[in-house]
């Protein structure tokens, strides 16, 4: 009964379907809940006043002429993939720049120690770690 109400918005319905289509109406409140939207919706857009773009219209009937065509809308792909390089490099930049100034912030220095995370070993600790036995 819903797309028959829709379909009475917007054709003429015959004679039993107009039928059907009231008894159904008086007998549901739903129904007649989703009339009243159904036409609120319509005054809306009918109050509405649309503008295009100058060549508008040709620019869509190319578009679907070229799908019935079975042709593929081309997209620019060297730029897109520049486009999304460039966000992806200046944001690698920025994380990378935030990590080496937390590590001077956290080590005071910026030395090899610091980027391996090994603390710095004396030649007498050393000797005694390799003659170390258990």
């Amino acid at each position: 009964m819903y797309d028959l109400l829709i379909r009475s918005m917007n054709d003429q319905l015959t004679a039993e379907e107009d039928k059907q289509l009231q008894l159904a109406l008086k007998v549901s409140a739903e129904l007649r809940e989703e009339q009243v939207k159904l036409g609120k919706v319509r005054k809306l857009f009918s109050s509405r006043n649309y503008s295009f773009s100058n060549g508008f219209r040709n620019r869509v009937m190319q578009a679907v002429s070229d799908e019935k065509k079975g042709k593929v809308i081309s997209i620019d792909f060297t730029r897109t993939f520049t486009s999304m390089f460039n966000r992806i490099a200046i944001s690698g930049v920025a994380v990378i720049l935030l990590l080496v100034i937390s590590l001077y912030i956290s080590h005071g220095s910026l030395n090899v120690n610091t980027f391996t995370g090994v603390d710095p070993i004396s030649e007498d600790n050393l000797i005694s770690v390799l003659l170390y036995e258990k």
